[in-house]
């Protein structure tokens, strides 16, 4: 055992401009279909760049390809200062919702 293998290698490839937007659709919550039908193409054909996003970034799932979009900087969190035009439209809430309470 002289050889080390390294625990986490680089990726193979770089996003292309097309998954990276396919990417910000996932991020956004849309589905195959809904992205399909923004970006008039096949359905198909966005379960292809999904295939290949899961591939390069060595992802099991949606949820494990956005947590490492994110933290290699591919993906960014909106900052809470952004402006009006640019947040997303949030329901306003009954007055009498419950609180939430820490758990600790």
């Amino acid at each position: 055992m002289d050889k080390l293998i390294p625990l986490s290698r680089p990726r193979p490839d770089e996003p292309t401009a097309r998954e990276r937007e396919i990417l910000n659709h996932i991020w956004a919550g849309l589905t195959s279909h809904e992205i399909a039908a923004r970006l008039q193409i096949a359905p198909k054909t966005v379960e292809s760049h999904r295939a290949n996003l899961l591939r390069k970034f060595r992802a099991s799932n949606s949820a494990q390809l956005l947590r490492l979009a994110l933290l290699e900087g591919i993906l960014q969190v909106p900052s809470s200062h952004a402006t009006p035009s640019s947040t997303v439209r949030r329901i306003q809430q009954p007055k009498e919702a419950r609180k939430l309470t820490s758990l600790k």
